[in-house]
C-alpha cells in the first residue's frame, strides 16, 4: 500500500478482476479501519468488517448528506447521483421520499410479475437459441430483462431501451471522454423529464403516475425530488440489475461444481441464490458511498470514528467477514449463517428495488439449470471481458454455448 502521509494511503491500493476481491483485505480485516485517500476529496475510513459496516449503514449518526451541505468539494467524482435522489439523502426526508415508491415494490406485488417475467425470460432465452453456440448473453439478456421490468413497473417505453442503455453505458465508462459521459447524463435526465410530461399528459395508476400525482399534489414531493426518484429507479433497476446478471452467470459458468448441485437438485435453490449475492463483489474497489458521522461513533474493538470524518464501508469485503461467513471468501451453497448479507444495502438505504432485482436473477437461474443443463462459456475464462466501469464490475461479451 503505496502511503500518502504516515497515516493515509492511497485508494484503492489493488486491482479489481473479474468477481476476484483482492487476499489483501483478509489482513485489513482483522486491524482497526484504515485511513485512505482517494483520487478526489478528503481522506476516509476504509470499513472492512461486517459489523462496522452494517453499522455505518444503518446507524443514523452516519450521514449521507455532509457531502451536499457541508463539504461540496468532497468525494466529487464522475456519478449520476445528485442531492435529489433518495441515495443522497437522510432522514426525515428519505423516509419521506421512499414511502412514496414502498406499495409498489412489496414482496406480494413484485411476486405478481412472475408470469410476465418468465415470458421475458423464455422470450429472451429462444434468441439465443437462436442465434447459436457462441451467443452473448450479456448484449442478448442481461440487459434487455431489467428494462422489460421496468417497463412493466414505470412504463418506460420498450422502444428506448437501446438509447436508455447507450446512456447508461456512456455515462458509467471509464474509457469514455469527461464531455461525452456528461452529454449522457444530461440525456438520461432530458429523458426523464418526458416521461414526467408524458404521465401528466396521459395519468395512469400506475408507478410513475402515483409519483407525479404525490408531486402535483405538493404535499409529499417536489419536483426535483421527483426527477431524483425516477431517475434512481431507472438507473438502479437497470444498471445494477444487469449487471448482477452478468456476474451471476459468469459465476455459476467459472464454479462448475456448484452449476452441477442446481442441475442435479444437490442444493437449495433459494440459499444458492443469496450466496451469489453475497458472494459476488458488485461494486468496484473504490466506488463505495461515503457516510459523515454526526457526532462520535464507535465501532469494533472500541475503534472511534469522530464527529465530521468520512466513512467508506467495503461492502464486497465485508460480505466475505469470515468472523460471520465460515471460510467467508470461498462460493458454498450449503451454508446456515443466519446473518444478511450487504449486497443490497442495509438499513434506512436498503435497495429499493431489492425484490425486483432478486426476482430477475432467481427466474434467470432457474429456467437457465431447467433448459440448459450443460450451459458453459464458450471461450476460455481469460477471454472473457471486463470493461472498466467507474461504480459496477460489469462482464462484457460472455459467449455461452449449451
Amino acid at each position: 500500500m503505496a502511503a500518502v502521509s504516515d497515516d493515509v494511503v492511497h485508494y484503492p491500493f489493488v486491482e479489481d478482476d473479474a468477481l476476484d476481491v483482492d487476499p489483501a483485505f483478509k489482513e485489513l480485516q482483522r486491524r482497526p479501519p484504515v485511513r485512505v485517500q482517494m483520487e478526489f476529496g478528503e481522506p476516509a475510513w476504509l470499513v472492512t468488517r461486517y459489523d462496522d459496516a452494517r453499522k455505518v449503514f444503518s446507524d443514523k449518526r452516519f450521514s449521507r448528506v455532509k457531502v451536499r451541505d457541508e463539504a461540496p468539494a468532497a468525494f466529487r467524482g464522475p456519478s449520476l447521483i445528485d442531492a435529489s435522489m433518495p441515495l443522497a439523502m437522510d432522514p426525515p426526508d428519505h423516509f419521506r421520499v421512499r414511502r412514496l415508491t414502498a406499495p409498489q415494490f412489496t414482496p406480494k406485488v413484485i411476486r405478481n410479475l412472475s408470469d410476465q417475467l418468465q415470458q421475458v425470460v423464455d422470450r429472451l432465452l429462444d434468441g439465443i437459441v437462436e442465434q447459436g453456440p457462441g451467443a452473448d448473453f450479456t448484449a442478448s439478456f442481461a440487459w434487455d430483462l431489467p428494462i422489460n421490468a421496468l417497463t412493466m413497473l414505470l412504463g418506460v417505453p420498450l422502444d428506448d431501451a437501446d438509447r436508455f442503455r447507450e446512456w447508461v453505458e456512456t455515462s458509467s465508462s471509464e474509457l469514455v471522454p469527461e464531455d461525452e459521459r456528461v452529454a449522457a447524463m444530461m440525456s438520461t435526465a432530458a429523458y426523464n423529464v418526458e416521461l414526467i410530461a408524458a404521465r401528466r399528459a396521459r395519468p395512469h395508476d400506475d408507478l410513475l403516475g402515483v409519483l407525479v400525482a404525490a408531486c402535483d399534489s405538493g404535499e409529499s414531493i417536489t419536483e426535483a425530488e421527483l426527477r431524483g426518484l425516477i431517475m434512481s429507479l431507472i438507473v438502479g433497476g437497470f444498471e445494477t440489475t444487469a449487471t448482477q446478471l452478468g456476474s451471476t452467470v459468469y459465476a455459476l459458468m467459472t464454479h462448475r461444481e456448484q452449476w452441477q448441485e442446481l442441475v442435479d437438485g444437490r442444493a437449495d435453490m433459494d440459499a444458492a441464490l443469496a450466496e451469489l449475492w453475497r458472494w459476488i463483489p458488485a461494486f468496484r474497489y473504490g466506488t463505495t458511498f461515503p457516510r459523515w458521522a454526526l457526532e462520535d461513533v464507535e465501532l469494533s474493538d472500541g475503534f472511534v470514528v469522530r464527529a465530521g470524518e468520512a466513512v467508506m464501508p467495503e461492502q464486497p469485503v465485508a460480505n466475505r467477514d469470515e468472523a460471520v461467513f465460515p471460510h467467508g471468501w470461498e462460493l458454498d451453497f450449503h451454508r446456515d449463517d443466519p446473518r444478511p448479507h450487504l449486497a443490497l444495502g442495509f438499513g434506512q438505504h436498503l435497495c429499493m428495488g431489492i425484490h425486483l432485482a432478486k426476482l430477475q436473477v432467481e427466474l434467470t437461474v432457474r429456467t437457465l439449470v431447467e433448459r440448459f443443463p450443460t450451459l458453459a462459456l464458450a471461450v476460455p475464462v481469460d477471454q472473457v471481458e471486463w470493461p472498466k466501469w467507474f461504480f459496477m464490475r460489469t462482464v462484457g461479451a460472455m459467449p455461452l454455448t449449451r
